[in-house]
C-alpha cells in the first residue's frame, strides 16, 4: 500500500466543509500535528474571529490570514485546515500549494451551510441573504478548484470523508512515485 505524501496536507473549502473536524481526525490517523489557521490568528491576536470582524473588519482579518500563511512556511508534515476565505486572495492558493498537497473538501452548498450554522457564529454568514451566500460560494469555487485534489464530501460522515482523504492522498503519492 502506498504511503501518504510526507509534506503538509492543506485542507481548503467553504464553511462547513469539515476542514477542522476532518483535519483533526486525519492528523490523528496519520500521526501528524494538526494546525488550524483560525486558531493561529486567535492565538496571536487574543481575540475571537467574530471579535476581529466586528472590531476591525474583514480586511484586517484577511491581513492576519496572510500573516498566518507566511508562518505556515515553517511547518512540515502537518495537516493544516484553512479558513474558508483564506485561499481566495491573489497569490494565496499558490502559497498553499507550495506548502504541500492542497485538498479541496467540496460539498453541496445547502449541506455545507447547515453544518456551518450548527458549528456556531460565522461572521461571513451573518446578515447575508441565501443569494448572497450562493454568490460568495460561487466566487470562491475557482480558487478552491486550484487545489491539487478534490474530495467530494456530499452525504458523507466524518469517518467516510477521512477514509476518502487517506485513499486520495495514497493514490496521489503512488502516481507521483
Amino acid at each position: 500500500m502506498a504511503a501518504v505524501p510526507a509534506g503538509n496536507v492543506v485542507l481548503v473549502g467553504f464553511m462547513g466543509a469539515g476542514k477542522s473536524v476532518c483535519g483533526r481526525l486525519l492528523a490523528r490517523r496519520l500521526g501528524r500535528c494538526f494546525v488550524e489557521t483560525d486558531d493561529m490568528i486567535v492565538g496571536r491576536d487574543s481575540r475571537s474571529i467574530p471579535e476581529i470582524f466586528r472590531q476591525d473588519g474583514e480586511d484586517a482579518f484577511r491581513r492576519l490570514e496572510g500573516e498566518a500563511v507566511a508562518a505556515l512556511g515553517l511547518k512540515s508534515g502537518d495537516v493544516i485546515a484553512t479558513g474558508g476565505g483564506l485561499p481566495c486572495r491573489d497569490g494565496r492558493m499558490e502559497a498553499l500549494r507550495a506548502l504541500g498537497t492542497v485538498v479541496w473538501l467540496r460539498g453541496d452548498l445547502d449541506e455545507l451551510l447547515a453544518r456551518a450554522r450548527r458549528a456556531g457564529a460565522r461572521p461571513m454568514l451573518s446578515d447575508r441573504t441565501p443569494a448572497e451566500i450562493a454568490a460568495l460560494y460561487g466566487a470562491r469555487e475557482p480558487y478552491y478548484a486550484r487545489a491539487h485534489v478534490t474530495v467530494d464530501t456530499a452525504g458523507l460522515g466524518i469517518d467516510q470523508v477521512v477514509a476518502r482523504l487517506v485513499a486520495t492522498l495514497r493514490e496521489r503519492e503512488a502516481a507521483r512515485v
